[in-house]
């Protein structure tokens, strides 16, 4: 399961955590150097060293360019980003269509998504556990300041949170590891019962938490608590709760929507109103030996290879998709372009990449498919295709500083709609729900009734090429009907669950696979 062992030094070693001193005013706080040989009463010593260790938390949410010994990179590209919307079938890799593990629902467990999200996830709850047995000692011992050992253990606490909803929203039982004690090799536990767990870690949390920083951007906050502890209060169908939790959000002042929808992913836009946790990397061109794994490499890999002569491996989407976006929704243009069309982007000029002689998306008589038509669907994501300055292997630049955004405020007033649609309060639910599509128009949008098949198509269009959709559609109690009614896909029995890694059922005999693998 990589659950680290009890003593800090293991932390350090076995993670790489890179135990810094944060810089003030910084969006950049996740960046760190190694430091060997720093036992819990140094690391825990100072107000300094103790962020330094929480920072090391986070750092194992970004095991994307090159990872830690042991444990499978690209976890955000081919991991989370590929299981956010290749389930969804509304982007794809380039198998074909008879050929797809996920048109099939088929997965196989020994490829990317079951083999990436499990142990990196519980690498995060492995160092997230250690830091928390020692930072109350600290505080009791006076060796760091009370008020900031409380928000520390306040973001621990989140960041663990948001590790198992996302293993206990892709596998489904899982186990629930809590402290240093734990049994690493222990069995599952229920979903229920993680997302019982992150109520009470939540509940706690909220009241640990600032609104907002001075200075350090990425670091959760007073807001990200309530949209983990709403999320997980809907996991449960205690939607009341979820209202409440959702609510709160806005009344902290801090967060709201982006006016414009384009804005959201913007790189000149980093950490702006509307993100509640968005992941920080550093900009770092080539595939040379020493750069930093604070680096991501989804753009590259979402790129048309007429572009970069490579990628496209991921994060395709579909004609259906392109097709779905009502006449006049702006989010179209902001998350697909097809044949012919410019990137909406104005920081982007096609035409200026190397070896390109037109400004568009190839051309209606000359799609951008690469390789075989059906390989290729000739639409690209945008999202997050928004960096200029990557331009493709074998030339200059491969990875950006552009924000992953886990979770931002158009999903929490999705999910606002959602908990009240589900609890009667129907004017509530119209109410957020007309808010999202009113953005999505640039004024006001046409009108649409709140049912749960509209919110889910809201859904999909909000949040497609990001990292949260196929979660949100699990959670909704919809997903079989939602694929058969959009695709024509009858998902096996057992199947809306990704299988365990077959690299972790050999390791601890109290697994046991998914129903149907």
């Amino acid at each position: 399961m990589n659950i680290i062992g009890k003593n800090i030094k293991t932390i350090v070693i076995y993670g790489t955590v890179l135990l810094t001193l944060v810089a003030s005013c910084s969006n950049n706080f996740l960046q760190d150097t190694n430091n060997k040989d720093l036992s819990e009463s140094v690391v825990f010593g100072a107000d300094a060293t103790a962020i330094a260790a929480v920072t090391g938390v986070y750092d194992g949410l970004q095991n994307d360019s090159q990872g830690d010994p042991g444990l499978p990179n690209e976890y955000n590209v081919k991991g989370i980003f590929k299981m956010a919307n290749n389930i969804t079938l509304d982007w794809q890799d380039p198998s074909l269509r008879e050929d797809s593990q996920f048109f099939d629902f088929d997965l196989n467990p020994d490829t990317d998504i079951p083999v990436k999200i499990w142990p990196n996830n519980y690498r995060v709850i492995g160092r997230a556990n250690n830091v928390l047995n020692n930072l109350q000692p600290a505080i009791d011992a006076g060796s760091i300041s009370s008020d900031l050992g409380k928000r520390l253990i306040g973001e621990v606490l989140v960041i663990r949170a948001i590790s198992y909803q996302y293993l206990a929203a892709v596998y489904g039982d899982v186990p629930l590891v809590l402290t240093i004690d734990d049994d690493p090799f222990k069995g599952r536990d229920s979903q229920d019962a993680v997302f019982q767990q992150i109520v009470t870690d939540m509940q706690d949390a909220v009241n640990r938490l600032p609104w907002s920083y001075d200075g350090d951007r990425g670091r959760v906050s007073k807001g990200t608590a309530y949209a983990v502890l709403g999320n997980a209060h809907m996991w449960l169908g205690q939607y009341a709760e979820a209202v409440t939790a959702f609510e709160a959000i806005e009344a902290g002042g801090v967060t709201s929507l982006e006016p414009n929808f384009i804005d959201i992913h913007s790189v000149t836009n980093r950490n702006g109103v509307e993100s509640l946790f968005e992941l920080q990397w550093a900009a770092n061109g080539d595939l040379g030996w020493n750069r930093n794994d604070e680096v991501n490499i989804l753009q590259l890999f979402a790129m048309p290879t007429d572009i970069t002569g490579g990628g496209g491996f991921t994060g395709i989407p579909t004609k259906e998709l392109y097709d779905s976006f009502e006449p006049g929704d702006l989010r179209l243009r902001a998350t697909i372009i097809g044949p012919g069309e410019e990137h909406p982007d104005p920081l982007i000029n096609i035409i200026d990449y190397e070896g390109i002689d037109i400004n568009t998306c190839g051309t209606v008589e000359e799609p951008w498919v690469g390789g075989t038509p059906d390989q290729r669907t000739g639409y690209w994501g945008v999202k997050s295709w928004r960096d200029p300055n990557i331009d493709g292997w074998g030339r200059t630049v491969l990875f950006g500083n552009q924000g992953h955004i886990w979770i931002r405020y158009g999903e929490v007033l999705l999910s606002l709609a959602e908990s009240a649609f589900k609890d009667g309060q129907t004017a509530k639910a119209q109410a957020a729900f007309d808010r999202v599509r009113n953005r999505a128009w640039g004024g006001t949008a046409p009108a649409k009734t709140v049912t749960m098949d509209n919110i889910l198509e809201e859904y999909r269009h909000e949040l497609g090429g990001e990292f949260s959709l196929w979660p949100v559609i699990r959670r909704s109690g919809e997903a079989t009907n939602y694929i058969q009614s959009r695709y024509g896909v009858s998902i096996p029995n057992g199947h809306e669950l990704v299988p365990l890694p077959n690299s972790e059922l050999s390791i601890n005999p109290n697994l046991e696979q998914n129903q149907g693998y």
